[in-house]
């Protein structure tokens, strides 16, 4: 008799943390190394030679931002490599699926997993901004609803592309193409608005933009309207993203 899904997805959970602890160390040092620095060299750096930016100086602009992005590389990484790594080099995932445990519990592990990273990178992560006194309003206290959607909106197309990957070197291709290009315009480092007409359109339909705008204006008070339709955007995103490694799963696992 197979467990619920809730007990199926705890295991995975439990097996993935006991796994972590080993290495948790490095994967801390490696996920906070580049945002921090980014946010010191260029907030700090070139913010003294760049005017502000919506009302707020450079230093305060890109930090909402590399928090979100840190979010999103602690899972998107982990969730590549290591989902990769257990389909094809040490079976993880292949003796899971002779337990009672079914792919639906596996992927809902993960999941749940991922977003307990996402949630721990970017409230540590989030400290660091608020030593510098960049936190702004008490609403930045509810930053673990963008957080939590994150672990689930770049853990679902990370397993996927781990899911049909043949080699290990293919999982560059998603970093490189789709990961870095979408942190470089989404909104981090300048306003979107400042783009040409149809990149700006494209731009806002990106999910990390969604993230970006809906950490800034937590961060900073800035609460409206535009805050429920970014947190609309990354619900109906993660709603649809969720079913999209299943199947890619199904025909390793399974068939």
């Amino acid at each position: 008799m197979r467990p619920g899904l809730w007990r199926g997805a705890s295991a995975v959970w439990m097996r993935n943390f006991w796994a972590w602890r080993k290495y948790y160390r490095s994967s801390l040092l490696l996920n906070f190394g580049e945002p921090i620095t980014n946010l010191l060299a260029l907030g700090l750096g070139l913010g003294a030679y760049v005017a502000r930016m919506d009302g707020m100086s450079f230093f305060q602009f890109i930090a909402p931002g590399l928090l979100a992005v840190t979010a999103m590389n602690a899972v998107t990484f982990d969730a590549g490599f290591e989902t990769y790594d257990k389909l094809n080099s040490n079976g993880v995932y292949q003796a899971m699926i002779t337990s009672p445990l079914t792919v639906r519990d596996i992927l809902a592990g993960e999941y749940l997993w991922e977003m307990c990273r996402s949630l721990l990178y970017g409230a540590i992560f989030f400290l660091f901004v608020a030593a510098f006194g960049l936190v702004h309003s008490w609403w930045a206290l509810a930053l673990p609803v963008p957080l939590i959607l994150t672990g689930v909106l770049f853990t679902a197309p990370a397993l996927w592309v781990a899911a049909r990957a043949k080699t290990h070197e293919q999982l560059f291709y998603y970093f490189t193409l789709v990961i870095t290009p979408m942190f470089m315009i989404s909104g981090v480092f300048f306003p979107v608005h400042t783009l040409p007409v149809a990149l700006a359109t494209f731009v806002r339909f990106l999910p990390l933009y969604h993230t970006v705008q809906l950490t800034r204006e937590l961060l900073f008070g800035q609460i409206g309207l535009p805050v429920l339709i970014n947190l609309l955007w990354l619900v109906g995103y993660a709603v649809v993203l969720v079913w999209v490694p299943r199947r890619a799963f199904e025909q390793r696992l399974v068939a």
